[in-house]
């Protein structure tokens, strides 16, 4: 566990292959109370920086790479084998068959603003991740209760499962506007507004796992 009083941040591959992670920072925004001046692409060495929002790495099978923001505020989201993206025409499902799942989050912010994360497939899925925390102080939906593990399910599976916005439903319980994703469809949505995991708290670390694919 981190000892610091700021949380940190660490991907895990338990894939079997190497695999290239794409990080996609917050802008700076001084209207942003919570997070004016996030953490960015140059805040990491190990990043190759692809525009001035978005970095990638290399992680091998069975490694793991943290993220030591300093106690900046972190803010943005992680994603797996390709660029976040729509379905690729003719592409597999690891490069966009069904779109693209990201793992999103936001640590740090400015007090009293709280910490997040969730798994958005509003995109699709194009890989099976898992976030997890390692201090039982966060919690989900309405009835504020605790969780500190979430991971995505199939394209259409993710209704009733908490921490993950399912396909096209970006507000969780609904599709607000034009599909992001047209050649998708639409759900199920969730029936309750459980797509978010948050706490108050500070400190330990958030990790995002890209676990081996079931249905290889």
């Amino acid at each position: 566990m981190s000892s610091t009083d700021y949380t940190k941040l660490t991907v895990t591959n338990t894939s079997t292959e190497t695999v290239e992670v794409f990080v996609t920072f917050a802008a700076d925004n001084p209207n942003n109370q919570c997070c004016p001046t996030p953490a960015a692409v140059g805040d990491f060495p190990f990043l190759t920086e692809m525009t001035s929002l978005r970095g990638k790495f290399s992680l091998a099978a069975g490694k793991s790479q943290e993220f030591d923001p300093q106690g900046k505020c972190f803010s943005g989201n992680i994603g797996f084998y390709i660029e976040p993206k729509c379905p690729v025409e003719g592409a597999n499902f690891h490069h966009g068959a069904q779109g693209t799942n990201i793992g999103e989050f936001t640590l740090n912010p400015n007090q009293p603003c709280y910490e997040a994360f969730d798994v958005s497939c509003v995109n699709g899925i194009n890989c099976y991740m898992q976030m997890s925390v390692d201090q039982d102080d966060w919690y989900y939906g309405p009835d504020n209760t605790p969780i500190t593990s979430i991971q995505n399910n199939a394209l259409q599976q993710n209704s009733g499962n908490p921490g993950v916005y399912p396909v096209n439903c970006t507000d969780c319980v609904r599709l607000v506007g034009a599909a992001p994703c047209s050649s998708l469809p639409v759900g199920p949505a969730q029936t309750s507004r459980i797509c978010n995991v948050q706490r108050s708290g500070r400190g330990g670390t958030l990790t995002i796992t890209l676990l081996p694919d079931p249905t290889a």
